[in-house]
């Protein structure tokens, strides 16, 4: 079952993501770089308060999978929940505000202001929408979890394609992100209602309270690095600058939904067995899931590094061609998230908030030391490529710390094996990265002849060194074995979970 939860975790974002892709490239091409900026300085304006609604849901999980009353974990999540979207939408308001105010001239244009208030409301609406989501994760009902995300997504990756081609443009983007969530709405409540709601219990909030307070310091800090690097962008450069890096993200940044996905698995799955103390099984998952992402992933990566430019180019065109170092780096960067993501659970699994507040605090103070000089014009001032490398050290630096603490609070062991298929991968990656630009000579499309070549002689070398065997070739069939993952779901939603 396990394999299965993944793969509806893993492919209900894999399917998000790909429409996303698909819908943000006919954006680009058609929008431009401009516009892309603006939708991208809407949403990271509005999401650097996000932490507000973000203080619950980690300890909602918990809870649960600890197996706490389910009724009135409910109920006082739904309290604690409504209130915190309330308190984020007064501060997001008060701010506009406050700058409309007191500093003028602080937003480019008319059409910035209008797409921030327009965005607000579409993410009121989206906590609405997605309040069933930790529950559900909680209790690994990923179909159940997934659904309303899978629905809104087909609706608004659609419809934004539509608006682009009709010659509307952030405004018009921003307003069927709005739509599409409010048209979802009434069947997310659905799924809502099929659960029992308690009371409201006095104990169950003193523990919400009690793993907030360290998230807290958590959600603020990851709230200023994932979005302040973006307004500190447009600050130094323009919206224009960030539309690039917008598009190189929504690429480079693909690979971040299997950390996602494999890590609304994990976390309740870790929780539960290190109640139980069952370390070896935390082990052999941590293990399975190493050896996983080396041989099916990290090839998939390094591929996309060799052809990257002529890739993003034929995609969105020669006007995005300073997006293509952004998206390689960005690349690896996600990969680094990936590779760390099961030892950060080990740590929130034993309820040790604590010290991923301290790792988040150390890792603001190399994001503040990282951006500034990497993006401002006195210093380097590398525009998008700064933010991307900025993002990569910062990962980096996260995975270091997260294996440190994992090792020394819990029973977590390494096998050496698991690092040495990335010499492999990673010597045969590098020569042909090194001729890509003899290869480019032949043709302009040559990377689609190349890539084929590419992966039959990383996977025949890795065949021949036996690091891929019979068993890692069952297990990712058994990954992508779409039967066994439809009847997993239909079980699910008829309710035989």
């Amino acid at each position: 079952m396990l394999k299965q939860r993944f793969v509806i975790q893993f492919g209900s974002q894999f399917g998000i993501k790909v429409l996303g892709m698909v819908a943000g490239l006919v954006v680009a091409r058609i929008a431009g770089p401009e516009v892309v900026g603006v939708i991208a300085f809407g949403t990271a304006y509005i999401s650097i308060w996000g932490f507000i609604t973000g203080l619950f849901g980690t300890g909602q999980i918990k809870l649960i999978s600890e197996g706490k009353p389910m009724a009135d974990s409910l109920a006082t999540y739904s309290w604690l929940q409504g209130g915190s979207l309330l308190l984020y939408t007064l501060c997001v308001l008060g701010l506009f505000a406050f700058q409309k105010v007191f500093f003028e001239g602080y937003f480019e244009s008319r059409e910035h202001e209008i797409v921030i208030v327009i965005l607000l409301l579409a993410n009121v609406a989206d906590q609405l929408l997605f309040f069933g989501n930790t529950t559900f994760t909680a209790t690994l009902e990923q179909a159940k979890a997934n659904l309303p995300l899978v629905l809104k997504a087909i609706l608004y990756h659609g419809a934004r394609v539509a608006v682009v081609f009709l010659g509307m443009k952030a405004i018009g983007l921003a307003a069927v992100n709005l739509a599409s969530g409010l048209l979802v709405l009434p069947l997310a409540w659905r799924l809502i209602r099929r659960l029992e709601f308690g009371r409201i219990s006095r104990e169950l909030v003193r523990e919400h309270i009690k793993y907030a307070a360290p998230i807290l310091l958590i959600v603020i800090i990851n709230a200023i690095m994932e979005y302040a690097d973006k307004l500190i962008l447009a600050h130094y450069t323009d919206t224009k600058e960030l539309g690039y890096y917008s598009v190189a993200f929504s690429l480079g940044g693909m690979f971040l939904l299997v950390a996602n996905s494999a890590g609304a698995v994990f976390f309740p799955l870790f929780s539960n067995l290190i109640s139980q103390k069952d370390w070896a099984a935390v082990n052999r998952k941590i293990d399975v899931f190493q050896k996983f992402i080396a041989l099916f992933l990290f090839p998939a990566v390094c591929l996309l590094v060799i052809i990257g430019s002529p890739f993003l180019i034929t995609l969105i065109g020669e006007q995005y061609r300073p997006s293509v170092i952004p998206f390689q780096v960005l690349l690896l960067a996600t990969y680094f998230s990936i590779f760390g993501m099961p030892y950060g659970n080990i740590i929130t699994g034993m309820g040790r908030f604590y010290i991923n507040a301290l790792i988040n605090f150390i890792c603001l103070g190399v994001f503040l030391a990282c951006i500034y000089f990497l993006v401002n014009p006195a210093y380097l001032g590398l525009g998008a490529a700064g933010i991307a490398i900025n993002l990569l050290i910062l990962n980096f630096v996260r995975n270091l710390l997260c294996i440190f603490y994992s090792f020394r609070i819990g029973e977590i062991t390494i096998k050496a094996s698991v690092f040495l298929p990335y010499l492999a991968i990673g010597g045969l990656s590098w020569l042909f990265f090194h001729f890509a630009p003899l290869f480019s000579e032949w043709h302009a499309l040559w990377w689609l002849a190349v890539s084929p070549l590419y992966l039959a002689v990383v996977y025949l070398a890795l065949y021949l060194l036996g690091f891929l065997t019979q068993d890692e070739i069952r297990r990712f069939m058994d990954v992508v074995n779409l039967k066994k993952s439809y009847a997993y779901m239909k079980n699910e939603l008829g309710g035989k979970s």
